[in-house]
């Protein structure tokens, strides 16, 4: 008998929305069964179409006698690339479905194809130990390969290529260590198009394979940009169907560009020294009570290993630490280590008004959880009306280009309704519980107005200051990201100039790209880079600052 699939809704915190993914599931026995992501691009364009992509997947795992649940989430629109918001349904979609399934958690594998081949390499290098395997059909993975006369279909101006080098798996092929990948591409596919150059996964076989990482590579001759192939189908699909996960490595190697993908297994990065560029721990037990840590680019982790590995030896960039207690103990916490003038010591360091895990930078990392964008109406006349217009551009700009992450004429289209508050009808419990994007100055914006004391930043008639850099030129705007004063777990993002209209130069920013803070005047880019730990001290990337 067919496996009969169907639409399912889960509520979302981030929105408190309903949102649809479709499943499909072999058979209704107890057993745990593995569970099968499809990320293939077009979700929500036609929810009968993913509910058929389902039965066909689970159709092949019944004809192979091989019980499992199939999951097709929807990413939030079409050209989400399952990022951001996109990965917060994919996350949220696997616990609806664990909630009212019986998964085997060891088994859940993925697969996709073009920007679902590349929803793939993402999902799996950003979140290293939660899927038991994959298989990118024809994926993208790396933006550099982009490259066309006259220019790359990557859009790349020089502020948002930290965004595209941490978005891209061929920068993070060590977190693949413990996730065996068949990727599938055909020989004849170019980037015509919708095409994606078959050199993609040819980069990402020679990089599996120089690390030592389990790979199959089939690349299919006399073919183009298509991934219906039923006979690797009917092989494929028992593959990942029998992949199983190991939960306690012996080595973790984890490299991550920002707080916000930051674990694996049992090591986890809690800061790194400079924001923009790599971070990496590599640790591992040359035998059962001894570990040795090589770190890159690395100001705290921490480490929650299994207490039967006391008493436990530690060496950290040929730093001999001596014994140090791990293991979650009583108080289930893991042992964390700082760097502090060259040197590591073992603690436990409050956090809260530094940089951390959801609360760290950039831009980007607003759209993680719930945003709001809250045009200030406190100033004149002017001053509104620019706040407004340029608000709820936003909206739409961020909907039709889902902030910015897409390529050449794929514009990446998702379903996202970025809410508009007015500043003075902003809730208490709205404006302390939600990430905020105030357009205006504490002069126009009464949300800015109130944490203006708090925050490092100051508009004058003659200068703005922004850190420790003031800027002088006439029609200068920032946009920046900074802690919310009323909620570490949260963000305040100010889009503000010393004039009314000073913002509107920047209302074509992708949003997505931006890095921590970008100033300009017009059309002249001014200054952009990272905050340090302490979101005080300024990094500029920006060679020619």
């Amino acid at each position: 008998m067919k496996p009969i699939g169907q639409i399912q809704y889960f509520r979302s915190p981030v929105d408190n929305q309903l949102h649809p993914c479709a499943v499909c599931a072999t058979d209704t026995s107890d057993a745990p069964k593995p569970l099968l992501l499809q990320v293939n691009p077009g979700g929500l364009k036609d929810l009968a179409a993913d509910v058929a992509l389902a039965e066909e997947i689970a159709a092949i795992a019944a004809r192979h006698g091989i019980s499992c649940v199939v999951l097709r989430p929807t990413g939030r629109g079409p050209g989400s690339v399952y990022q951001n918001y996109g990965e917060v349904d994919v996350m949220e979609a696997i616990e609806h479905v664990a909630a009212h399934y019986p998964i085997d958690r060891d088994r859940i594998s993925i697969t996709g194809s073009s920007m679902g081949g590349a929803a793939v390499w993402y999902l799996i290098s950003h979140y290293p130990d939660l899927f038991a395997g994959a298989a990118p059909f024809c994926g993208y993975c790396d933006y550099r390969l982009w490259e066309k006369p006259g220019g790359m279909t990557f859009h790349l101006n020089p502020w948002e290529e930290p965004s595209w080098q941490s978005r891209s798996a061929a920068f993070l092929v060590e977190n693949l260590e413990h996730t065996p990948v068949w990727m599938i591409h055909g020989a004849w596919d170019r980037s015509i198009g919708g095409g994606v150059s078959v050199e993609h996964s040819r980069q990402m076989a020679r990089l599996m394979q120089a690390q030592g990482f389990s790979y199959t590579y089939t690349e299919v001759p006399r073919l183009g940009h298509n991934s219906n192939l039923p006979e690797v189908w009917d092989q494929l699909i028992p593959w990942l169907l029998e992949q199983k996960k190991r939960r306690n490595p012996d080595h973790v190697t984890l490299a991550t560009y920002n707080l916000r993908h930051n674990r694996s297994y049992w090591t986890t990065i809690d800061q790194l020294e400079h924001y923009g560029t790599r971070g990496m721990v590599d640790a591992g037990f040359p035998d059962q009570h001894r570990l040795v840590v090589r770190t890159d680019n690395i100001r705290t982790f921490s480490l929650k290993l299994d207490p039967a590995r006391n008493p436990l030896s530690i060496v950290i960039d040929g730093q001999d630490l001596g014994t140090v207690p791990v293991g979650p103990g009583e108080t289930g916490r893991a042992q964390t280590f700082r760097r502090t003038d060259g040197r590591w010591t073992a603690g436990v360091p409050n956090l809260s008004q530094e940089k951390h895990h959801s609360a760290s930078g950039p831009i980007g990392d607003l759209f993680f959880d719930g945003l709001i964008l809250v045009p200030g109406t406190t100033g004149t006349e002017e001053e509104t009306f620019f706040t407004s217009w340029v608000a709820r551009h936003a909206q739409t700009y961020y909907r039709s280009r889902n902030g910015g992450v897409h390529r050449g004429g794929i514009m990446g289209e998702n379903f996202i309704n970025l809410p508009i508050i007015n500043d003075v009808d902003l809730a208490p419990d709205i404006l302390a519980n939600h990430n905020l994007l105030l357009y205006g100055t504490p002069a126009s914006n009464a949300v800015l107005a109130r944490f203006a004391a708090d925050l490092p930043l100051d508009f004058s008639a003659t200068a703005t200051q922004l850190g420790d850099r003031r800027y002088t030129a006439s029609r200068t705007a920032v946009f920046a990201i900074f802690p919310h004063p009323a909620n570490p777990e949260r963000y305040i993002a100010v889009h503000g100039g010393i004039v009314p209209d000073a913002i509107s130069w920047g209302s074509h920013l992708d949003m997505h790209l931006l890095p921590d803070y970008l100033v300009y005047a017009e059309g002249e880019l001014l200054d952009w880079g990272f905050w340090g730990n302490d979101w005080l001290q300024s990094s500029t990337l920006d060679p020619s600052v």
